[in-house]
């Protein structure tokens, strides 16, 4: 089978196979069916996940049956620092990926939900609105401060607070709406879990894809970047333990409050946080921990589909 390393844009992608050298198409779909007729039959596509512009052709090479493996650009990043690569353009870019694709065979690629995508574009867009929200309410605090306060400015910027503030809760009810509609059970069983709330049962939703995107607690602790990271090497480096931030920060962010709730009323979390809290660990360690512990819990419950059952969840 013949490996294809694809560098996508917005308006392009380069191709390169190592049996047909390289070719760029349009990034539409005529560009896709050219690109069809040239990859020819039995081929494995790999490229990168370039914002969403890699989103149409994948979502296009999956309908029609092609095999292809989507990957982290840092992943490419990091391969192309190990290869000591000195030249950077589309071309060759899509040639180390084909090269990343041959030498590492990455796993195979489906496209996330219909409902999943809306979710998603709804959370992004609400990001979106609450960093602005931040920016208004410092421009409020900083003209307030000043010797002078013209009525007209925070009048303006009261009112698109307001705004922002209205949008946000639209995007809200939508969320809530369509996790209903679709993830009606897991919601439920999701919030039967001391320390998980609605915001956070849906975040989980729409990371997890209705939780069929992992097969196991460690992938999506490892996406999520709250796994713990170790860094020494011989007697001379000894780092400190930390957690890898490479990840969804905001659901990190998440987990991370929901640990105040759960060290409290979550029995499994609670015996986590008062061993830890005895051996004399800091207390944000431990309420990482304590997150992880959680993220764990909501994998499994999320899985199964089932209530949270305290428990099985003191023994797991």
């Amino acid at each position: 089978m013949k490996i294809i390393g694809i560098d996508i844009s917005k308006q392009w992608f380069d191709c390169f196979c190592f049996s047909k050298g390289g070719r760029r198409f349009a990034n539409t779909p005529e560009g896709w069916s050219c690109f069809a007729k040239w990859a020819g039959k039995k081929v494995w596509v790999v490229m990168e996940a370039s914002g969403p512009y890699y989103l149409g052709l994948a979502s296009w090479l999956h309908e029609r049956g092609t095999s292809l493996s989507v990957v982290n650009p840092l992943v490419i990043r990091r391969y192309s620092q190990m290869k000591l690569a000195r030249t950077k353009t589309d071309a060759k870019d899509a040639e180390l990926i084909a090269g990343y694709g041959v030498e590492q065979q990455p796993t195979s690629w489906s496209p996330p939900s219909r409902v999943c995508l809306q979710m998603r574009q709804l959370m992004s867009l609400r990001e979106g609105l609450v960093r602005q929200q931040g920016i208004l309410r410092g421009q409020q605090e900083a003209f307030s401060q000043g010797p002078v306060a013209e009525e007209l400015t925070q009048q303006i910027l009261a009112e698109q607070a307001g705004q922002v503030e209205r949008q946000v809760n639209r995007i809200d009810r939508r969320l809530k709406q369509l996790a209903t509609m679709h993830y009606a059970e897991l919601m439920e069983a999701l919030q039967t879990m001391p320390g998980i709330g609605p915001k956070t049962a849906i975040l989980l939703l729409i990371l997890t894809d209705g939780f069929t995107r992992f097969q196991s607690a460690r992938q999506l602790a490892s996406y999520v970047g709250i796994c713990p990271r170790v860094w020494q090497s011989g007697s001379s480096i000894q780092g400190r333990g930390a957690i890898c931030k490479l990840g969804a920060a905001h659901m990190r962010k998440l987990l991370y409050m929901c640990s105040w709730t759960a060290k409290l009323y979550n029995p499994a979390c609670r015996s986590l946080y008062e061993r830890m809290a005895t051996k004399g660990k800091p207390e944000r360690v431990i309420k990482v921990a304590v997150a992880h512990k959680l993220l764990r819990q909501a994998f499994a419950v999320g899985k199964k589909q089932e209530p949270f059952n305290e428990k099985l969840a003191m023994v797991a």
